[in-house]
């Protein structure tokens, strides 16, 4: 028992799918209650709606002013889009919704209904949900009961977006169609209505702010600007042209400074230059100075007379002239007085020079003094700067506030949401749940997941032989052939198929086992074979005819002996009745040839025997059914017993020692390994080995072989089919087949 159980532990899918197919009553049981269950459940259970309405975040955006409003755009990024799903998700979104609703009258529909009763409602006419139900007075509503409205609308719904567009799915699940899509719809109005809210309210803050911090910094400005004037006046410092009187008559001061020093400058430069030429007559004449003078043009002049006249004196030779000493005279007092009125000149220069000194001492004292102001004008100014500076802030300060506070006034009532509702949600026409399909294919699978445990633990205690390879594996011995499951073909018996219907497939099967029979070592050389099996009811009557039948159409004399004298059928089931049975020819010794009966249909023969339970234990081991088997020796090629089943009488083992070879029928899906370990055992005891075994009624008997045949390879030559039968007829008496 421990092989098969290791076998069984290395299934294949091949042996898995045989297993199924052999279980698939105790697999479409479950499968088929479980379906029923679900179908059950799915028509009790309660109808749920879907309405799915769909927003965008606009990209776009429509400018009316320049400027920015006062709350920014949406960035268009994963987490914001993220951030409005949770928005709409939100208890306070869910409150909004409920508002609107409450005002709107609407409340939710009743509990749902089955399938059965929707069923009801439709045969009657009549509406199973009302479609909106009025609702109560918001009012009284209690705040336990506002809660628990707010936690069912945030349990129906669901907010979504797939990842690759600003879209915004809203679905709502409820058991009213149209309650569902008005649910949807709030939702996404009410979210709409949310945004252009809180850009309202954003700029009504921002209104308000800035109105307030407008009238703090008009005080500001005021004070400030007043300050200024009033440290201008108390300093004293006026502007006129855009400077200071001190700045400008410092200015002034400086430039009469500049000029003076060039003036002192130039009367120095005329007094040398008139010094200079004071030692030389000749330049003293060219000198500026002395040309403007008009006294000493005068007396230029008057000296030019004078030279002019000695001139002439001299040019006539009247150098002895009364005249001439006279002008003589006249000429050196012009010298003199030339000079004189030269040297009168260069001190006048020396006096200019005095004056433009003590005038630039004058304005270097006024300079310095003006300096001494300045100082102090500029240490004032420098506060006054401060104070002006600070006053400056203050305006333009003010100024942008004050713009921004007009720009704000104007932009409110400007509010526009930042999406927009591109699909309202419509009354769906059919449910979305419960689904038929879920039902349907959760409940097969649930079945035939049972179903499957059950088959492989029965098949897990199961000790039926089901396959070739269990029973070699069982038993060490090898299965010579597999006869297939043959269904009675009408009026025909079974065994009848090998010689009516050759080509079915047990009339090829037992053809195959005669084959087998004819080159198997262990039987190739066996004259008597004998056909026993673990318990009654495995066929093997049945397989013993038609192995005869087979045997007599290969043009082999062939008889069988019904040797089960419990249960005795070959007569019955070849409808022939011999006068002689086996017990009178054990007994009373009769004519052998009165006891064999030929086949109607093929040239084999057979003894038949009569129940007889109370001697079938000492029957075939009498002598006298020794002499029977040796006498048939001498007449037939092959003689086939069919003895009683091993576990219910000790026939097959009184005939080991008599026959050549002991054949094991075992039964397909009905004898277990215990049964077949027990019948082998016992006879091993008796001393009857069992040379083969042979596995009939085979389910699957196609499949089985192929697999057989593709395990062990190509079949030698020896083993290809058998020749047909040779032509034969039957004689009259004994029926013995003789070739034509």
């Amino acid at each position: 028992m421990s092989k098969p159980h290791a076998h069984r532990q290395s299934w294949s899918l091949r042996d898995y799918l045989k297993c199924f197919r052999r279980r698939r009553l105790a697999i479409a049981i479950p499968a088929l209650s479980f379906l029923a269950l679900g179908l059950v459940l799915y028509t009790a259970s309660p109808r749920r709606y879907v309405a799915e309405a769909v927003v965008a975040l606009d990209v776009r955006r429509i400018q009316i002013l320049s400027t920015e409003a006062v709350l920014s755009p949406l960035p268009q990024e994963s987490p914001v889009l993220r951030t409005e799903l949770d928005v709409i998700n939100s208890r306070l979104m869910a409150e909004r919704v409920l508002d609107r609703l409450d005002q709107q009258g609407i409340a939710p529909p009743p509990p749902s209904v089955s399938f059965l009763d929707t069923l009801r409602h439709r045969f009657r006419g009549t509406d199973p949900v009302a479609d909106i139900a009025p609702a109560g007075s918001p009012a009284a509503m209690s705040p336990d009961r506002r809660r628990q409205r707010i936690d069912q609308l945030l349990d129906n719904l669901k907010v979504s977006n797939d990842g690759r567009s600003y879209t915004i799915f809203i679905v709502f699940t409820a058991a009213s169609p149209a309650y569902a899509a008005v649910v949807a719809n709030a939702f996404g109005e009410a979210y709409l209505d949310y945004q252009t809210d809180v850009q309202a309210a954003a700029t009504r803050h921002a209104s308000d702010w800035l109105g307030a911090k407008l009238s703090d910094l008009r005080r500001k400005l005021e004070v400030s600007e007043s300050s200024v004037e009033t440290f201008r006046r108390s300093a004293g410092m006026v502007i006129s042209e855009g400077a200071s009187l001190e700045a400008q008559r410092l200015n002034t001061l400086n430039t009469a400074l500049i000029q003076a020093r060039a003036d002192r400058a130039a009367a120095e430069a005329r007094l040398e230059t008139a010094k200079g030429l004071v030692q030389s007559d000749d330049g003293l004449d060219s000198f500026a100075e002395v040309l403007k003078s008009p006294i000493i043009q005068e007396l230029r002049a008057e000296q030019a007379k004078v030279d002019r006249q000695l001139t002439e004196y001299a040019d006539t030779g009247a150098v002895k002239a009364n005249e001439i000493p006279a002008l003589r005279s006249q000429q050196a007092s012009l010298r003199d007085q030339i000079k004189r009125e030269v040297d009168r000149v260069v001190a006048s220069l020396a006096n200019e020079i005095a004056v433009e000194q003590h005038k630039e001492d004058a304005l270097q004292l006024a300079f310095q003094q003006a300096e001494t102001a300045q100082s102090t004008a500029n240490t004032a100014q420098l506060q006054l700067n401060q104070l002006d500076r600070e006053a400056s802030a203050n305006r333009t300060i003010y100024e942008s506030y004050l713009t921004r506070y007009k720009q704000t006034i104007e932009q409110d009532g400007l509010a526009v949401p930042e999406a927009r509702l591109i699909s309202r949600a419509e009354p769906p026409g059919v449910p979305a749940s419960p689904r038929l399909m879920p039902f349907v294919m959760l409940s097969l699978l649930a079945g035939c997941g049972l179903g499957i445990a059950l088959a492989l633990l029965r098949e897990t205690f199961d000790s039926r032989i089901r396959s070739r390879r269990d029973l070699e594996d069982a038993t060490e011995l090898p299965v010579f052939d597999l006869i297939p499951l043959q269904r009675r073909p009408g009026p025909m018996p079974v065994h009848a198929a090998v010689v009516k219907q050759p080509d079915s497939p047990f009339g090829e099967a037992a053809r195959r086992l005669r084959s087998t029979l004819f080159l198997a070592p262990t039987t190739r050389r066996a004259q008597i074979l004998a056909l026993t099996s673990a318990d009654a009811g495995d066929g093997k009557t049945t397989l013993c005819i038609a192995l005869a039948r087979s045997m007599a159409l290969a043009g082999q004399k062939v008889i069988l002996i019904d040797a089960d004298l419990r249960n005795p059928t070959v007569a019955e089931q070849m409808g022939v009745t011999p006068p002689v049975s086996l017990l009178d020819l054990i007994r009373d010794g009769q004519r052998l040839d009165e006891a064999i009966a030929s086949d109607k249909i093929s040239p084999s023969h057979f003894i038949a025997a009569r129940p007889d339970a109370l001697t079938a234990e000492h029957l075939l081991g009498e002598p006298g059914f020794q002499d029977l088997l040796s006498r048939l020796r001498k007449r037939y090629d092959r003689i086939i017993i069919d003895t009683g089943a091993v576990r219910a009488s000790t026939d097959a083992a009184q005939l080991g020692a008599l026959v050549d070879a002991v054949l094991l029928v075992t039964r397909w899906g009905r004898t277990t390994r215990s049964a077949v370990l027990s019948s082998i055992r016992h006879l091993a005891f008796r001393g009857t080995p069992v040379s083969g075994l042979i596995l009939n009624g085979v389910s699957g008997y196609r499949r089985e072989q192929d697999e057989i045949d593709q395990l062990a390879g190509p079949a030698p030559a020896e083993l290809s089919p058998p020749r047909p039968a040779r032509p034969y007829e039957v004689k009259e008496g004994l029926g013995l087949a003789r070739e034509a």
